[in-house]
Order: structure tokens, then C-alpha cells, then sequence
């Protein structure tokens, strides 16, 4: 059995966690290494994913996020043994620390600005669907980064201001943006912001406020969420296992809930 990773805590030794289970219903026991503490399960390293898996992956990191700061590892992620994690932690621990300082009282939200556009200059071909690479937890300037085939330049012109009105909008302490064309030669504009947790319910306020300003788009908002794409990219991760086939409309509807 190989060792199947949710989320890193910091906790104090007579600190517990309620009771909790993961991938296929399996229990999910912390992983103690000092302060640090891995969330992890026993896994078969060829366990067969399903659509399930990701939501199940997730429901157990929205739990403990639920009243503590946690580091989600990614799904799928493997080690091969405890004292890999172990391993891990100790390598990683001065970059781990100011993450965590980072990241408490911290939750990630999720703009999505969606407007029409003019047809694609070279091709109508679809995008390839990818996570924004993750980056630094030093506060610096987002570009928006292209899933895909990249963009043409007034279409990464428009998804750049489009990006910095949200930033002046919301003050977000961090942000990370992506963009892509759609089928329908919409461009859809994906901003994470990582605001107070305090902060929650006047974000989602000034959002609602927000989409009647902004002219010919669509503004979704979602969250909390816990800071999937503002964790530490100098640590080092085992590969992830490769995430199950679904059907497109699944695969949104999954995605969503697993965050």
C-alpha cells in the first residue's frame, strides 16, 4: 500500500481531528512530524480514480478548512512511504513556516468573467483545458497566462485590463489569472484572490454590486475555497497520479466540488 496525501496542518501534539474518510471510503489519519501534520490514507498506487474520487479528495480537505489552515496537496498525489512525507516535511519546513504564516486566516475566491469576443484570427479549434501554473507566495503582479493555444494580442489585452479592474474592484491580497477562448469565441477570464477570511461575506457583497457594472459579461463568483493556487511552489511534490477521463460536463460539475 502506498501512502495517498490530502492536506498539510500545523498542529500542536494534544491537538485531535475528528473523524474522517477519504478515496473509496478509506480513513484518513494524520501523519505527525513535529508541528506538521499530513492527512494521508493507504492507497493501492494503481487505485482506479473515478469521478467520485476527486469530489471524495476534496470533501476531506473542505472539512478541515472548515476551522484550519491547511496546504492541500494535489489529487492524486502518492508517496511511496511515511517516511517520504516525513522526508518531505523536514526538506521543506522554513518554506512550509511562512506559507503557513502566509495562508491562516486566508481563503481563496473565484471570479469568473465570461464575454463575447470576435472569432479566433488563425483557429476555431477548442483550447486545451490546464490549471494555471502555481506560483510564489510573494506579493507580486499577476499576468493573465493562456490555457492552451495562446491567445492573440487584443484578446490578451482585453483579458489583462479586464484582470487589473478586478484587482481595483476587490483588493485582493494575492491573485492569480488565467484566460482562454471557448468554442463559441467567448473569452473567459478565471481570477483566484486570496482576500481575509473575514472578508468573505463583503467580497461576495461587492461581487454582486460588481456584475451589474460590469457591461457585456457574465461574473460568476464561488468560494471559500481553501488557497489551492497560492501554495508554496519551492516545495518539491511526488508526480500526481493521472486524474480519470470525464465527459466535459461532468468533469465541471465535479471540479467544482472538489475544491
Amino acid at each position: 500500500m502506498a501512502i495517498y496525501t490530502y492536506g498539510l496542518l500545523r498542529l500542536a501534539s494534544e491537538e485531535t481531528l475528528p473523524t474522517l474518510r477519504g478515496i473509496d471510503g478509506r480513513p484518513v489519519f494524520p501523519l505527525r512530524c513535529d508541528r506538521y501534520t499530513m492527512l494521508v490514507s493507504r492507497l493501492e498506487r494503481d487505485f482506479a480514480f473515478s469521478a467520485r474520487s476527486i469530489v471524495e479528495h476534496g470533501q476531506v480537505i473542505a472539512r478541515v478548512f472548515e476551522n484550519r489552515t491547511v496546504l492541500p496537496m494535489r489529487f492524486g498525489t502518492f508517496f511511496r512511504s511515511e517516511k517520504q512525507v516525513i522526508d518531505l516535511v523536514r526538506e521543506n519546513r522554513q518554506d512550509l513556516l511562512e506559507a503557513f504564516c502566509r495562508l491562516r486566516g486566508k481563503a481563496e475566491m473565484r471570479v469568473k468573467l465570461l464575454m463575447g469576443f470576435g472569432p479566433p484570427a488563425t483557429s476555431s479549434k477548442a483550447a486545451v483545458v490546464r490549471k494555471p501554473p502555481r506560483r510564489s507566495l510573494r506579493s507580486e503582479e499577476s499576468v493573465p497566462q493562456a490555457d492552451g493555444a495562446p491567445l492573440d494580442p487584443q484578446c490578451r489585452e482585453l483579458a489583462a485590463q479586464l484582470s487589473v479592474r478586478l484587482r481595483e474592484m476587490f483588493h485582493p491580497l494575492d491573485q492569480q489569472v488565467s484566460c482562454r477562448r471557448l468554442e463559441s469565441s467567448q473569452l473567459l477570464v478565471d481570477c483566484a484572490h486570496l482576500i481575509e477570511t473575514q472578508n468573505v461575506e463583503a467580497y461576495q457583497k461587492l461581487c454582486c454590486q460588481a456584475s451589474t457594472q460590469v457591461k457585456d459579461c457574465d461574473l460568476r463568483v464561488s468560494g471559500p475555497w481553501p488557497p489551492y493556487h497560492f501554495l508554496p511552489s519551492a516545495v518539491r511534490l511526488p508526480a500526481p497520479a493521472p486524474a480519470p477521463r470525464l465527459r466535459s460536463r461532468v468533469a465541471v460539475a465535479v471540479a467544482a466540488a472538489a475544491r
